[in-house]
C-alpha cells in the first residue's frame, strides 16, 4: 500500500517529535513492511501496517500507546493464516498460534482440572520459547517431528492479534513450511486433531477461532410502520414452531437455512400431491368412469399411489410448494426492496454448485430458479458422504466463507417460509 506523501506529512505535524508512532513508522520502513497513516475519528492517528496473509495482507492499526511495543520486532517476520485469528512466526523460532473458542466461558477452568497443567512464574521460560502465564502441554517433545501446547497467549500474538490476556490459545512449533498455504495446512490439521482429541478425552467443546471478515450482518425485511393489529389467521402447529426455531438459530447460517427449508418441506404432501389430487378428481369425474372396469380402477391405483408417495422428486415437490404459495410478483418485489439481497442472488454465487438469478428477463421462470437455487444449497449442506453425495462441490462446512454467505439466503428463506405459512393458514377462531 502506498502512501501519499503530503497526506503522510499532514498527520506526521500533528504528532508530537518524539512520538513512538514516528519511530515505529521510520522502523518499518527500514524492515520493508507495507503501511500507511490514517486520521480516524477526526482527531486519532493511527499507523496501518500490512502484516503478509498468503497472496493479501492483515491490517494492524496502531495508536500512539501501542507502537512502543511493537518497535523491537520485525513485522515482515510474522504472517497471518488464512481468516483464522492466527499467526506465524518466521524467524529462527518459528511457531503456529492460533486462538481457540470455546462454547464455555469456564474454559480456563476447565483445562487446568486436566493433568499436565502448569502455572509459569515470571522470567521462566518454558520449552525455551515463550512468555506465557500458564501451559497445558499436548506433546513437549518434539519425538514426533512437532510439539505443541494449549495456554495464555504469548505477549507477541497479544501484540499482533491484539487479543486479552483473558482467552486461550494453541501454539505448534517444530514444523516449518515455506509457504502461507503450507503452514495454513498444517494449522487445520494439526489443530483440528488437537481440539477434538480434546473433546473425546474431556468433553470440551473447542475449535480454531476464524476472524468476523467474510459478510456484514445481512438486513432483514423492511419493518412495517404501522400499529399492531388483531391476528387474523391461525398457523400450523408444527411448522411454525421449526419457523420459531430458525428465528432462534442466527448465528448459526446452516441450521437456520435447514429449519426454513424444514417449514417447506412441511408442505411438500399438501401441495405435492395437489396434481395427483385434479387428477383424480378428473378421472372420476368423467361420465364414462365406471367403478366395475378394472382399467379405470387401474387408473385410479396408479394416480393414488404417485399421491402417496408426493407427486413427483423433491425438487419438484418443492417448487410445488413455492409456486402455491407465492406469487412471481411477491417474489421480485421482495428481491427488490433489499438491494444488498438483490446483489447477492444476481451477482456470481459466493456458494458454489448456485447460480444466480436473472431478475431482468420477464421471460425467466423466476418461480423455478429460485427454487433450483434452493434444492442445490440444500444439497450442499445436507449430503455429508464423504465424496460430497455425488456432488463435485462437496460439503458447505460451518465456519466457512461459503456458510457465512448462507446468511443472505436465509433472508430469502424467511421470506419464503412466511408466505408458505400465511398461505396455508386458517381462520383464526378463539
Amino acid at each position: 500500500m502506498a502512501d501519499s506523501t503530503d497526506t503522510a506529512t499532514d498527520f506526521r505535524s500533528t504528532l508530537p517529535p518524539d512520538s513512538p508512532l514516528l519511530l515505529l513508522e521510520e522502523k518499518v520502513k527500514k524492515d520493508g513492511a507495507l503501511h500507511d497513516w490514517a486520521f480516524i475519528g477526526g482527531e486519532s492517528v493511527f499507523l496501518d501496517i500490512q502484516i503478509q496473509n498468503g497472496r493479501g495482507a492483515r491490517m494492524l492499526v496502531v495508536d500512539p500507546s501501542q507502537a512502543s511495543d511493537l518497535l523491537p520486532l520485525n513485522l515482515t517476520e510474522y504472517r497471518a493464516l488464512g481468516d483464522y485469528e492466527a499467526y506465524e512466526a518466521l524467524g529462527q523460532d518459528r511457531w503456529i498460534e492460533v486462538v481457540i473458542r470455546s462454547s464455555t466461558l469456564a474454559i480456563g477452568k476447565a483445562l487446568a482440572s486436566i493433568s499436565g497443567y502448569r502455572e509459569i512464574s515470571p522470567g521462566t521460560k518454558v520449552a525455551a520459547h515463550t512468555d506465557r502465564k500458564w501451559v497445558l502441554p499436548i506433546c513437549e517433545s518434539e519425538s514426533q517431528g512437532w510439539s505443541a501446547e494449549i495456554g495464555s497467549p504469548s505477549k507477541v500474538f497479544c501484540l499482533l492479534s491484539r487479543v486479552r490476556q483473558g482467552v486461550v490459545t494453541l501454539r505448534i512449533r517444530g514444523i516449518e513450511r515455506k509457504t502461507h498455504d503450507e503452514a495454513l495446512s498444517v494449522l487445520e490439521k494439526l489443530g483440528s486433531s488437537i481440539v477434538f482429541d480434546l473433546d473425546v478425552k474431556y468433553g470440551l467443546s473447542l475449535g480454531l477461532r476464524r476472524l468476523r471478515l467474510h459478510v456484514p450482518s445481512p438486513r432483514g425485511t423492511p419493518v412495517s410502520t404501522e400499529a399492531p393489529s388483531h391476528p387474523g389467521l391461525e398457523y400450523g402447529k408444527e411448522p411454525l414452531s421449526l419457523y420459531r426455531y430458525a428465528r432462534t438459530a442466527q448465528g448459526m447460517p446452516l441450521l437456520e437455512f435447514l429449519a426454513y427449508y424444514q417449514v417447506l418441506e412441511y408442505y411438500f404432501p399438501r401441495y405435492g400431491q395437489r396434481e395427483a389430487f385434479d387428477r383424480l378428481r378428473n378421472e372420476l369425474r368423467d361420465p364414462r368412469f365406471s367403478a366395475n372396469d378394472d382399467q379405470h380402477l387401474s387408473r385410479i391405483i396408479r394416480i393414488s399411489n404417485q399421491s402417496n408417495r408426493g407427486f413427483g422428486d423433491e425438487r419438484s415437490q418443492l417448487k410445488s410448494v413455492i409456486r402455491y404459495c407465492v406469487s412471481e410478483e411477491s417474489l421480485r418485489e421482495f428481491i427488490a426492496s433489499n438491494p444488498e439481497l438483490e446483489r447477492h442472488l444476481t451477482e456470481k454465487s459466493s456458494i458454489k454448485g448456485v447460480s444466480a438469478l436473472d431478475l431482468r428477463s420477464q421471460k425467466a421462470d423466476l418461480i423455478n430458479l429460485a427454487c433450483d437455487r434452493i434444492y442445490n444449497v440444500r444439497c450442499r449442506v445436507v449430503h455429508s458422504k464423504e465424496d460430497g453425495g455425488g456432488q463435485p462441490d462437496g460439503l458447505l462446512l460451518p465456519l466457512s466463507k461459503e456458510a457465512d454467505a448462507v446468511k443472505m439466503e436465509n433472508i430469502f428463506m424467511r421470506f419464503l417460509a412466511q408466505k408458505t405459512l400465511i398461505a396455508s393458514a386458517v381462520p383464526l377462531h378463539v
